[in-house]
């Protein structure tokens, strides 16, 4: 069995028209995701530090998953969630987002709800252990213009994109994502083939 690696997806919504945005590569319909790297959790956080349980990790690492949830959707679809770095800011030097820091930009980590985690089947062929968030369209800056890996964005309610989406760990996170902060995080685990869902 191998241990799963740690990731962080974010899903992003337009709650308005209870939509969510997938990226369209060569593969298919994919969620943005990326693994935590140097540069990330860089300086103190506005967002509040989730507990260990609903993380599965130390408390000290919840920034170092909220940015590279919002790097993976910088990254995959071209879209930036960031604010002006206050003065006197820690800011990043490694990583994407030592290279954003140059244009005085931090993670805008306040922007995002933490929606849970999912660690993939034991016979996966790469086991991910995946942090879900989610963050709303009005919270874009886009003050750097790039494209996305992703060869477009496709906007879909959460029913057309879990058939769409060929991911039975991200499933259960994508009708959670329109139902706001209040939202109890969710832990999701596979045993004997069946998905299991449970509350944190």
């Amino acid at each position: 069995m191998s241990r799963p690696a740690d990731i962080s997806a974010l899903l992003l919504i337009d709650p308005h028209s209870a939509r969510l945005a997938l990226g369209r590569d060569e593969t298919g319909l994919v969620a943005p995701a990326a693994r935590p790297e140097r540069g990330d959790g860089a300086g103190a956080s506005a967002a509040p530090v989730l507990p260990r349980a609903a993380l599965g990790a130390p408390e000290t690492r919840t920034a170092a998953f909220q940015d590279a949830a919002l790097r993976a959707l910088f990254e995959t679809l071209g879209q930036l969630i960031a604010r002006p770095a206050p003065a006197g800011a820690v800011r990043a030097r490694d990583g994407g987002w030592g290279g954003i820091a140059r244009h005085q930009l931090v993670p805008d980590r306040t922007a995002l709800t933490y929606l849970g985690r999912a660690i993939d089947p034991v016979d996966a062929a790469h086991r991910r252990h995946v942090r879900v968030f989610a963050a709303p369209l009005s919270a874009v800056s886009n003050s750097i213009k790039r494209r996305g890996r992703c060869e477009r964005l496709v906007w879909l309610d959460p029913q057309a994109a879990a058939r769409s989406l060929d991911d039975a760990a991200i499933a259960p996170f994508l009708a959670r994502a329109l139902c706001g902060a209040e939202t109890r995080p969710l832990k999701v685990t596979f045993r004997a083939g069946q998905r299991i869902e449970q509350k944190l």
